[in-house]
């Protein structure tokens, strides 16, 4: 007796396999929404993850190096160097960035992208004290006779303190401030100060430097400048209702640029950590 032909049943099993390939397409296409609609987040190391787990973020549209590293204070090289960006460091919606020690920045919370993880993330206020002078190259400390208290060196007898130095900073706009820094507004730290003005007035640079943000993608800190300055400082504008000046502009100190809101949210960072700009200040 002759066999039938099995030609249906190979059709048959092919055609199974094009119904599995069509489910796993769509499946695909459902966790590619996913992880899409994932973009412009961070996941933290869960209480299980391994010793060597980081932070990873989540690219979304508009994303900088420069904005990434003031939202979340990690460093601009650590940043470039974890994620071997190229220049000049571009990023693409959905790219993955590992970022050691970001802070926690919940994005429920309104006013959260400058919030430190906890109080100690940012040192407290920078005390400007004068130092002594090197000691004296000059003759030894005369000693004292038995029995008798040490005299003083010739040197010890004149020291003076110097005079104390004068701030780094000037204030990038005058006004009153009405946002002092470190206070907690709907359970989150203010990292600077806002200072009402009046609307339109020129936002000047606190120092000289290279610009190395100016745009609104950080979210409640509109038209917001970044100025990089020697020394590992920064000092940031934000809120303003225009800018005038853009990334990898030089300004020096004093110039314009930008024009403030009716009131300018002004940050000083150093490595990374915030501090009171009125400790950097002069008294207005």
């Amino acid at each position: 007796m002759k066999r039938a032909p099995r030609f249906p049943s190979r059709w048959a099993g092919r055609l199974r396999t094009l119904g599995t390939m069509a489910v796993l397409t769509v499946a695909l296409g459902a966790c590619n929404t996913v992880m899409g609609a994932r973009e412009g987040t961070m996941e933290y190391p869960g209480s299980g993850a391994g010793p060597n787990a980081v932070p990873v973020y989540v690219v979304k549209d508009k994303d900088t190096v420069e904005a990434l590293s003031f939202k979340y204070g990690v460093p601009i090289q650590t940043i470039v160097e974890r994620n071997r960006l190229q220049p000049p460091h571009r990023l693409r919606p959905g790219q993955s960035l590992e970022m050691p020690g970001a802070r926690y920045v919940p994005d429920s919370v309104p006013g959260t992208d400058t919030a430190a993880a906890t109080p100690a993330s940012a040192p407290g206020p920078v005390k400007r004290e004068g130092l002594a002078p090197p000691p004296s190259q000059g003759e030894p400390p005369r000693s004292a006779a038995p029995g008798q208290p040490t005299p003083l060196s010739p040197a010890a007898e004149t020291v003076t303190v110097p005079a104390t130095p004068p701030p780094r900073f000037v204030w990038p706009v005058s006004g009153k401030v009405v946002g002092n820094y470190g206070t907690a507004t709907g359970g989150q730290k203010n990292d600077g100060i806002d200072i009402q003005t009046e609307k339109g007035a020129s936002v000047k640079a606190a120092d000289g430097g290279t610009v190395v943000y100016a745009g609104n993608e950080v979210r409640n800190m509109g038209n917001l400048v970044l100025v990089s300055h020697p020394g590992g400082w920064i000092t940031a504008y934000a809120n303003n209702e225009s800018l005038l000046v853009k990334k990898g502009d030089t300004v020096k100190k004093g110039q314009a640029i930008a024009k403030a809101d009716a009131k300018v949210h002004f940050e000083v960072r150093r490595s990374n950590k915030t501090l009171d700009p009125l400790t950097v200040l002069p008294a207005q």
